[in-house]
């Protein structure tokens, strides 16, 4: 049986090969996509995509995860993050041109104040990375959490890369998470990206 690591690869290349498809056999609201992550399983263009609660206890957090993801080498995590402040816990698919990183802050954040480091974040890095291309950005209420997110495109040696970046206050802490993948991929992974987003929770030590 393939396994679901060897499946991500083969869509990859099916994606290569033919473009860009919807995310689904038939297109799904994004409350249809993050219920299914939530369920599990995805059924897609290319197959079922599988997803696993992954648990974090040093933050207390868990999120859902496509099966086949796994925590990234360290030497890799240093070749894509060639900085210092690169999320301390990084899982990528096989190929690791698909991440989700997390990463505590050290300033202090509280739930009411989300929205204001949201729009901070976003006024920064518009001043500093003039290049991205900004898609959206919004605040959203995840399991009684307030959730702040960017989404944009950012330039990089062999194409763009997509990015979804969302904060939120986690025991009295900024929580930095950061999703990207291929520009080319990005129709497929945008709406699984936000259902990864919306799964996030905290869990008790």
């Amino acid at each position: 049986m393939e396994s679901m690591d060897e499946k991500i690869l083969e869509w990859k290349q099916q994606i290569k090969a033919g473009g860009t498809p919807p995310p689904a056999k038939e297109m799904l609201s994004q409350e249809e996509v993050s219920a299914s992550i939530m369920e599990g399983a995805l059924h897609m263009k290319y197959g079922t995509m599988e997803f696993e609660e992954i648990f974090i206890p040093e933050y207390a957090l868990s999120t859902r995860l496509p099966k086949g993801f796994a925590l990234m080498p360290e030497p890799v995590a240093r070749a894509k993050y060639p900085f210092e402040s690169r999320p301390k816990y990084i899982y990528s698919d096989p190929a690791y041109d698909t991440s989700l990183g997390f990463q505590y802050t050290p300033q202090p954040l509280q739930d009411d104040e989300v929205e204001a480091a949201k729009d901070a974040m976003l006024d920064m890095m518009t001043k500093f990375q003039p290049s991205n291309v900004w898609i959206d950005n919004g605040v959203k209420q995840v399991n009684d959490k307030t959730i702040g997110y960017l989404l944009f495109l950012s330039p990089a040696l062999d194409g763009k890369v997509f990015n979804l970046v969302y904060l939120t206050a986690w025991r009295g802490k900024g929580l930095v998470c950061n999703f990207n993948c291929r520009e080319q991929e990005r129709r497929i992974w945008k709406p699984i990206a936000m259902g990864l987003m919306e799964s996030l929770k905290e869990i008790q030590k």
